[in-house]
């Protein structure tokens, strides 16, 4: 994957302009003179570095996937800090989601390069690692949990929480935090049998 701190400053500007013009535009959007446009860069810079489309795609898929892993790999190492504090666990999940929103480039980018890894295989690898580094955080709060641990029950809650993320996308600006840590929340509280104190706290912030 590439690390933002492995890319030269020039091809750090180039990825970047290419996650907003994703972001804006889709990937039917993403041309070497778009990217050249956003970056303010005379036109061939972008060719000059990332000769193909194909290349473009692929540098943007390592590049989001490597930020998203970062991110994750940070969650599950202050998880590890707060075992069996369900309250915390999602308060530090949920604020997560929340830093991410507030990246809305990068999100719509993830979202747009996940649909376009279900035709690209060597794509599909690449977010393999963040999504699995994310399981793993799950199989961390269902272990400190005392729940059965296992790849199909933490990768349908990760996939769950994915939608989480889409649907936090289009709400109102003001009600994304609540409609995230509500959520998270529930979907945690599901499978940690933490429902009931979920119930407790909610009613007790009304």
């Amino acid at each position: 994957m590439l690390e933002a701190d492995q890319l030269s400053p020039r091809r750090r500007l180039l990825v970047d302009a290419a996650i907003e013009v994703v972001a804006a535009h889709g990937l039917r959007g993403l041309t070497h003179r778009a990217v050249d446009r956003q970056a303010g860069l005379p036109e061939g810079s972008c060719s000059a570095y990332l000769r193909t489309r194909h290349a473009m795609i692929s540098a943007l898929g390592s590049y989001v996937a490597s930020r998203l892993t970062t991110d994750v790999r940070a969650l599950r190492d202050q998880l590890a800090g707060c075992t069996g504090d369900h309250e915390r666990a999602v308060e530090l999940t949920s604020e997560l989601f929340l830093r991410w929103l507030d990246a809305r480039a990068l999100l719509v980018a993830k979202l747009e390069l996940t649909m376009e890894a279900t035709r690209d295989p060597q794509l599909a690898a690449v977010f393999t690692t963040w999504r699995s580094e994310l399981v793993d955080a799950v199989d961390g709060i269902l272990e400190q949990a005392g729940r059965d641990r296992g790849q199909n029950r933490s990768a349908t809650l990760v996939a769950a929480l994915d939608g989480v993320l889409m649907g936090a996308l289009l709400q109102p600006a003001t009600r994304r935090r609540p409609y995230v840590e509500e959520s998270v929340a529930l979907l945690l509280g599901a499978v940690t049998g933490h429902e009931e104190s979920h119930t407790v706290a909610g009613g007790a912030r009304g």
